[in-house]
């Protein structure tokens, strides 16, 4: 009994433990169907998580890329709006630094054309004023000339005429000189030969007196006071051709004399001239 009860017990322990068993298999397979569900599910889930995450990375990648070309496209066309600029604002400066260097290099030009006007006005003025004191002073010097030549044609024609004037006062003063002397020889030799006439004539008187009163009278006897007379008008003769030669003499003292006056005064004037010269 015991024994059967004891397989009883075994076979209900058999059974409770193959109940279990099973009831652990059956567990067991639920579990693992569970489980296997589970990783079905979750390999499903993971799946769809990773098809998801694929499509989402796709779709960010996609997003990512249009964004990265919307970027790029914004980039190349700020870079080309920049360039653009850039270009635009290199080519504004260029056209303002040409503009800028055409005006420097007109207002340049300007001031040196400015500047070589100036200097050529300088020149004409400086050469002008120049030729204007040349020309004063040539003509200065020129009038000058003139005005020392106008004096000295004038001081010679003074002076020539002051010796033209001297020389007619001394020739006419030598021909007065002359004319007198020749006046006062000729009435010496007119008184001289009136005298010698006379006496001459009163010779003749008294030797026709004589020759008469020797006619009348004795010829051995002449008369003392006839023969007085006789010598008297021998020496009045006499002294008549002595005054007569006297004259003559006086007279070319008085004409030497009078040349060499006249020589002498031409000679001071001309000393006096040069002197004041």
């Amino acid at each position: 009994m015991a024994e059967k009860n004891a397989l009883a017990e075994k076979k209900a322990a058999a059974e409770k433990k193959a109940a279990a068993d099973k009831k652990a298999a059956a567990e067991k397979k639920a579990a693992a169907d569970k489980k296997a569900a589970a990783e079905k599910k979750a390999a499903a889930d993971k799946k769809a998580a990773a098809e998801k995450k694929a499509a989402a990375d796709k779709k960010a990648a996609a997003e990512k890329k249009a964004a990265a070309d919307k970027k790029a496209a914004a980039e190349k066309k700020a870079a080309a709006d920049k360039k653009a600029a850039a270009e635009k604002k290199a080519a504004a400066d260029k056209k303002a630094a040409a503009e800028k260097k055409a005006a420097a290099d007109k207002k340049a030009a300007a001031e040196k054309k400015a500047a070589a006007d100036k200097k050529a006005a300088a020149e004409k003025k400086a050469a002008a004023e120049k030729k204007a004191a040349a020309e004063k002073k040539a003509a200065a010097e020129k009038k000058a000339a003139a005005e020392k030549k106008a004096a000295a044609d004038k001081k010679a024609a003074a002076d020539k005429k002051a010796a033209a004037d001297k020389k007619a006062a001394a020739e006419k003063k030598a021909a007065a000189d002359k004319k007198a002397a020749a006046e006062k020889k000729a009435a010496a030799e007119k008184k001289a030969a009136a005298d010698k006439k006379a006496a001459a004539d009163k010779k003749a008187a008294a030797d026709k007196k004589a020759a008469l009163a020797r006619k009348q009278g004795s010829a051995n006897q002449i008369s003392p006071v006839t023969k007085s007379k006789s010598v008297s008008e021998k020496k009045r003769d006499e002294r008549a051709q002595l005054l007569t030669v006297s004259v003559s003499v006086n007279t070319g003292k008085i004409a030497g004399l009078v040349s060499i006056g006249v020589v002498a005064s031409a000679l001071l004037v001309a000393a006096l001239a040069f002197i004041a010269n």
